[in-house]
């Protein structure tokens, strides 16, 4: 499949990289099917670029790389939206809002991303309980 996207032109893909997010994204439900691209030369940085609009993507990233201790715990409920009673087998990733200042890049640990390859389905959590920062500085040398 093919899609022209605002930033990377046309991206080919499969059916099965489609990732659907029944609910969309927090505060944007319009938007519900994306696929992730990895760039090698932009890696630990991907884009969750949406495939309902060209101009519309998340640049996204391992939360570990910004806090080694990153760790979030979701209930079997929270597990349904995914499809899945274990989050082992899931990928979690961070919005990270950039900068072109490498000093001012941070990354929301408080909104999660949260897929399940398997099932193509996805879920941006709200950890509003947690201690986590949605404005997480993320280092220089890890940008």
């Amino acid at each position: 499949m093919k899609f022209k996207t605002a930033r990377f032109g046309e991206i080919d893909f499969n059916a099965e990289d489609i990732i659907e997010f029944p609910e969309g994204p927090a505060g944007f439900p319009d938007f519900t099917k994306f696929v992730i691209i990895e760039k090698e030369k932009e890696l630990p940085y991907r884009t969750l670029q949406s495939l309902d609009d060209p101009v519309f993507a998340f640049v996204i990233i391992d939360p570990v790389i910004a806090r080694a201790d990153y760790k979030i715990d979701v209930t079997q409920d929270d597990l349904k939206h995914l499809k899945t009673v274990s989050i082992k087998n899931l990928e979690i990733y961070v919005i990270v809002n950039m900068s072109r200042d490498p000093n001012k890049i941070t990354v929301n640990l408080r909104g999660p991303i949260i897929i399940n390859r398997e099932e193509g389905l996805g879920h941006q959590f709200n950890l509003s309980d947690s201690t986590y920062s949605i404005q997480e500085k993320l280092s220089p040398e890890k940008a």
